[in-house]
């Protein structure tokens, strides 16, 4: 039985079940340090934890890879799911989450090709990384006993490119090692992005990034799915509760009420991860 279905609405073991997710990087906290914060958002009321994961710090080297110490992803997963935390993984080659080159391994910029698209010498770098990742997943997986929900094909691929074939490329990869769980890409909710971004006409599910203005743009994606015959739940993959910070520029800051204010607009309408 699958556990977890996107249809109309998110389905948890036949129930309705709204996702409230929040971000925590596994590599950038020491692994002693996982419990405290895994602890910390389910005593927030969350059920989920999302995270990226780093190409760059598991394959630092090309062909030499690590996924130890901090950079165990699967103790990760189990210490949360222990905590009772589903979890979302987003595994696409690039994460942009305000790391060096996106996550993507520097020595890739040494070789004679083309990253972020259908270029076969790229593709098949990204494959034989996740020959090494996704093993490590599939047993994570929710239907296989792990908390695993669903997981992402590309990160705000709209803002780059608009190379389906590459999309689907990296869908293929992931499906042809096991990863047989819900999949999903997200984009800013502009039509622009969505159009470029997502495999929506291969009924792969859309998401939608935005910190700010949950009705107007989760209308924007509403319209999106009413025009691809689409009947998603919405959910805002990325609501960015802050922002970054430029060199000597001043800090950002965030009221409180008007954050508060911001969450609610997104959970009246659909799920978030934070």
């Amino acid at each position: 039985m699958t556990r977890f279905k996107i249809e109309d609405d998110f389905y948890l073991d036949g129930k309705p079940f709204k996702i409230l997710s929040g971000a925590i990087h596994y590599f950038r906290i020491p692994a002693e340090d996982w419990y405290h914060s895994l602890y910390n958002l389910k005593a927030l009321g969350f059920n989920t934890v999302e995270t990226y994961v780093a190409w760059n710090l598991h394959e630092p080297v090309e062909g030499e890879f690590n996924f130890e110490g901090d950079l165990d992803l699967e103790k990760f997963l189990q210490i949360a799911q222990d905590l009772g935390l589903y979890a979302i993984v987003r595994p696409s080659p690039f994460i942009c989450a305000e790391w060096e080159f996106g996550g993507l391994p520097a020595w890739l910029l040494t070789k004679n090709m083309r990253i972020r698209s259908s270029d076969p010498a790229y593709i098949e770098a990204v494959g034989r990384y996740y020959d090494q990742l996704l093993p490590r997943l599939v047993p994570r997986l929710l239907d296989n006993g792990g908390n695993i929900l669903m997981m992402q094909v590309e990160n705000e691929y709209g803002s780059y490119g608009e190379d389906k074939s590459y999309l689907r490329a990296i869908r293929k990869l992931m499906e042809e090692r096991g990863i047989d769980c819900p999949l999903f890409t997200s984009d800013g909710p502009w039509r622009a992005t969505l159009k470029a971004g997502t495999l929506i006409e291969d009924d792969l599910f859309v998401t939608g990034n935005f910190g700010s203005k949950a009705p107007y743009n989760f209308s924007q994606m509403q319209e999106f799915f009413d025009e691809h015959g689409k009947k998603w739940p919405l959910m805002c993959m990325e609501f960015w509760d802050g922002w970054f910070n430029r060199w000597k520029e001043p800090i950002i800051t965030r009221d409180p009420k008007e954050l508060a204010e911001a969450v609610r607009e997104v959970l009246e309408q659909g799920s978030i991860n934070l």
